[in-house]
């Protein structure tokens, strides 16, 4: 058994090095940020879509949703698409996906040399609404 005052300072060393603890507090604290309207705290939640594992897609989704329907970003539409597709933080949808990469591509056209995605992005998109059509309709 370990003397109380060793037995603190030994937890708070673990809680040091305890990496995915700090990770989950400090997206827990951008969450909140994001929820009382802090666009950069939202922005760098939809990113975990991209920077982490599975475990935060959910997160990832509720901003990526709440980003897209704003209606401003492409790309972020594009991320919806995708994760809808995937069923990637939220169960798999290929009509609700339809619905997202055609707003992205309608977004792209009205951006014209403004938009943030690229010829070969929106090719795939043209290509993803394509085959989502084809299976929906089967």
């Amino acid at each position: 058994m370990l003397p109380a005052t060793l037995h603190i300072w030994w937890n708070k060393i673990k809680h040091f090095f305890d990496f995915a603890a700090r990770r989950r507090a400090l997206y827990e604290q951008w969450d909140r940020l994001a929820s009382n309207g802090d666009e950069e705290a939202r922005y760098r939640l939809l990113m975990l879509y991209q920077e982490e594992g599975r475990e935060y897609y959910p997160l990832a989704f509720k901003w990526t949703v709440v980003m897209a329907n704003k209606g401003e970003d492409c790309g972020v539409m594009l991320q919806a698409a995708e994760m809808y597709q995937a069923g990637d933080g939220v169960p798999k949808d290929d009509s609700k996906a339809l619905l997202w990469f055609e707003r992205a591509l309608s977004m792209h056209i009205v951006q014209g040399k403004n938009s943030p995605l690229s010829v070969d992005a929106s090719n795939y998109i043209q290509e993803r609404i394509q085959t989502l059509r084809r299976n929906l309709e089967h």
